[in-house]
């Protein structure tokens, strides 16, 4: 009894030393109606683990997945109530534990794969983040993320960043508290996070600021949060607004230099249907010479506030985002010690230097409340392997930029009177044959996390209300006409054809429309696809993203989001006479193949040319194909560890292709690029003022080739460029690729041809080694076959003058929603990238 009293006493002690040394360290509170902490007597703990590797370069991202019930040993609803991390900052510099729907089969045959610029899984939400030596994560008692089973995140993905190359291989994991005792309530993750900031060099305070407006059904209870930035991060904030009593209440402050667990919030906070939430990093660069951007890598920066709520287990969702500044009303009302740093602590401060992997913090909520919104990211489904259409790409056929004739200089327009004009999310943008500027947009609806259950749209109950097509003056910009209300549900492409019908994709309604010049009488003229239905048959898109039409009324289809193809159909639909593309397999080493697509996001004819091009998105690329077959051409441009969004072609100068980028990891900066198809060099790139842009989502060139416009998802805008004529010149740009294709027509004729015999020979050469390769992995499968159920299971498995108040705000519903980032259009990998930045992480973290 003595000892049980004396250890009793001790620990009592030891929590009352970390109370003293920290207010959040090891916190916890008893008001009226919270969940008490207490040992969860059914669960019992698994580990999850990376299968050896060993990182040879900095930044590296890699995962593993595991089936939940393997991993669990039942094929039950299984609840997570605790996390440890089984790592050290030496060796990870995070990791991040998903949630998912399914892994591709070249994902569980591999076991291991690169995830930093590609997808993590299939339908992935953030559970679990761990980095700088944080403690364990213990949730309250009668909560937990609910997993298996009957729920539809059937695998458990284990994200790991490496920043450095390690001198052995690593098997860093987690330690999961599983139990199978239903849960009273489920526990979910809101994020919010920033993707545009740009730091300036040796500058003492700069903010990014995050915000939107709540519109869940149901109220979550926040009870702990997690703040993440790299070196530059001084202190996270984040904070409540309540509509109806129009408080602001501050439910986070961290320091994200110390160990980067889950902390417990003073106390339990509601966020209600309408409520404003908001996040603010700062950030110091005091001492660094260059401009810092968001990125993945650690020598750039992030802006993310992690808030951990519960909800109803049945009714709840397990996760929501926000992304970018949309109240800047709720900016201007923080407090002004909104970017004051947390008063230094020794203790954290080594912890977050040094590991101490028994330490524990627990994160203990308060009040009850039920409901959510959930983010349903989106990744492409992959297929099985095929033969490669056009030439597999490698590292070592890369050739850098050449300079060439330039098609001129690209200027900004100042003052253009379109861009005085503030859209919806403006997702498309063409040009008519009367030179006028035709920009597609959301008007009051946004893409946000929570917009799709999967591929499936989640309110379909009405259209939007508003016109969606805006006709621009392409001189002064005043609006000239619109139309498209009521119609559409989720816009996003748009393109104007020779004979000025007008073709959109909806990706809610999983549809193509073409509509007579001007819209006609707002009846289609075609109508491909089944309304609010997905698929991948000849009848049937999902998310489709861009139309392309030939003159001989001829067209293609990019079915982007899920299907990762692309149609060409004839004159008068029905089914498609041609089609190209497959999901990436994203594995270790590879690169994706011509026809390996990771979101085609955009599309452009090069008729005079007998091409069709893709904005590869998520593959950072531009590929293209013969317009009369899909066959490969010489044509593949590389943007490193970027993302295109958008791309529009004019035959001006010998033509040329404007291409936008969107943001990415690696910090390269988001601008227009003028790509000459004849010299397959970077003659030129663009944005306004040379300052770069933020979020552009398509661009279009006009029929002279005089005149380009690009739109954004924020701001949401439409910029004009005027284009001078051809000059000599170019630039050299490091971050793009042109690809050499020698197996595609068009190759090198100089290269020296071999005789019969020596093809004979070289055949001879190279194919006894081949025959003994194939041989012996015949023997190790069937050697394997009687292993497979003891080896690892994890080895087989993103007005004028003045402002509005806040309270003014809150009458109206212009800013509602939750703008996306990426992205994370961020276009949830759809169009919300917010799992760019976790996921992928893309990932949209």
């Amino acid at each position: 009894m003595s000892k049980a009293m004396s250890f009793g006493a001790l620990r009592l002690a030891v929590i009352a030393l970390l109370a003293v040394a920290t207010p959040v360290f090891g916190r916890r509170f008893h008001t009226r109606g919270e969940p008490v902490v207490r040992p969860h007597h059914s669960s019992r703990p698994v580990e999850f683990h990376m299968p050896p590797y060993q990182p040879k370069e900095n930044d590296a991202y890699v995962c593993t997945g595991i089936k939940v019930s393997d991993l669990a040993g039942t094929d039950a609803t299984v609840w997570v109530t605790q996390y440890r991390a089984l790592s050290d900052a030496d060796t990870a510099h995070h990791m991040l534990l998903f949630q998912c729907d399914d892994l591709t089969p070249q994902q569980r045959a591999a076991g291991k794969w690169e995830c930093g610029h590609h997808g993590v899984c299939q339908n992935s939400q953030v559970m679990y983040a761990w980095a700088k030596n944080a403690p364990a994560t213990k949730l309250p008692d009668d909560v937990g993320f609910k997993i298996g089973g009957t729920t539809e995140h059937k695998y458990l993905v284990l994200q790991i960043h490496y920043a450095h190359p390690l001198p052995a291989p690593d098997t860093s994991g987690v330690e999961l508290m599983v139990s199978e005792k239903p849960q009273k309530y489920q526990a979910g993750i809101y994020l919010l996070l920033d993707g545009s900031i740009v730091i300036p060099p040796n500058t003492p305070v700069t903010h990014a600021d995050v915000n939107c407006q709540f519109n869940g059904e149901n109220t979550l209870t926040a009870f702990a949060y997690r703040v993440h930035a790299h070196k530059l991060g001084k202190v996270i904030t984040g904070y409540r607004y309540n509509t109806q009593n129009q408080t602001l209440v501050e439910m986070a402050r961290g320091n994200p230099q110390w160990p980067q667990a889950f902390y417990p919030m003073k106390h339990p906070i509601d966020i209600h249907p309408g409520d404003l939430v908001h996040a603010r990093c700062t950030f110091d660069s005091t001492g660094r010479n260059r401009t810092t951007r968001i990125g993945a890598t650690s020598a750039d920066e992030m802006c993310n506030l992690y808030v951990m709520y519960y909800t109803d287990a049945e009714k709840g969702r397990s996760a929501f985002a926000c992304m970018g500044e949309n109240v800047p009303e709720l900016t201007d009302a923080l407090p002004a010690n909104s970017d004051q740093p947390l008063p230094p602590n020794p203790l954290l401060e080594e912890h977050a230097k040094h590991t101490h992997k028994e330490d524990m913090y627990n994160v203990a909520a308060t009040g009850l409340s039920a409901g959510a919104a959930d983010m349903q990211s989106e990744q492409q489904p992959e297929q099985p392997e095929l033969q490669p259409i056009g030439t597999v790409l490698n590292p070592d056929d890369y050739e850098p930029g050449r300079i060439a004739k330039a098609l001129g200089g690209v200027q900004f327009v100042h003052n253009w009177g379109g861009s005085a004009h503030t859209f919806g999310q403006a997702v498309a943008v063409s040009v008519d044959l009367s030179g006028n500027v035709v920009v597609f947009h959301r008007a009051s609806r946004a893409w946000s996390g929570g917009s799709f259950n999967g591929n499936r749209l989640r309110d379909t109950s009405s259209p939007i209300p508003e016109n969606t097509i805006v006709y621009l003056r392409n001189d002064t910009g005043e609006i000239v006409f619109q139309m498209g209300a009521r119609f559409f549900y989720m816009p996003h492409g748009l393109t104007i054809d020779h004979e000025d019908n007008v073709w959109c994709t909806d990706v809610g309604m999983h549809q193509v429309f073409k509509f007579s010049p001007r819209g006609g009488d707002g009846t289609p003229q075609l109508t491909l696809g089944t309304k609010f239905e997905p698929g991948s048959d000849d009848y049937h898109f999902c998310k489709p993203t861009s139309v392309a039409v030939m003159r001989d009324g001829s067209f293609f289809v990019a079915d982007g989001y899920c299907n990762t193809r692309i149609l060409k159909f004839g004159p008068g639909g029905g089914r498609p006479v041609r089609t190209v593309g497959r999901a990436s397999s994203s594995l270790l080493g590879r690169p994706p193949a011509l026809d390996e697509f990771n979101i085609p996001h955009s599309l452009a004819l090069l008729e005079d040319r007998n091409m069709i091009c893709t904005a590869d998105r998520e593959n950072g690329r531009v590929v293209c194909f013969r317009a009369s077959d899909l066959s490969a051409t010489d044509v593949t441009i590389n943007w490193q560890r970027s993302r295109i969004y958008g791309l529009a072609y004019s035959p001006r100068d010998g033509g040329a292709l404007f291409v936008v980028n969107g943001p990415n990891y690696a910090g390269n900066k988001v601008q227009g690029y003028v790509v000459s198809v004849t010299s397959k060099s970077v003659t030129s790139t663009f944005s306004p003022d040379g300052n770069g842009l933020s979020n552009p989502h398509d661009v279009a060139v006009s029929r002279d080739g005089t005149a380009v416009y690009v739109v954004e998802l924020n701001p949401r805008k439409v910029w004009r460029f005027n284009v001078a004529a051809g000059v000599a010149g170019g630039v050299q740009d490091p971050t793009v690729e042109f690809v050499k294709s020698p197996d595609a027509a068009g190759g090198d004729s100089a290269a020296p041809s071999l005789s019969g015999h020596a093809k004979l020979a070289m055949a001879a050469l190279f194919g006894v080694p081949v025959v003994l390769f194939v041989v012996i992995m015949a023997v190790l499968r069937l050697r394997k076959r009687n292993q497979r159920r003891r080896f690892f299971l994890h080895n087989l498995n993103d007005g004028p003058g003045h402002r509005k108040t806040l309270d003014s705000l809150l009458g109206t519903k212009s800013r509602q929603g939750f703008e996306p980032l990426a992205t994370q259009d961020l276009d949830d990998d759809s169009d919300s990238d917010v799992e760019e930045f976790i996921a992928k992480i893309k990932s949209r973290t």
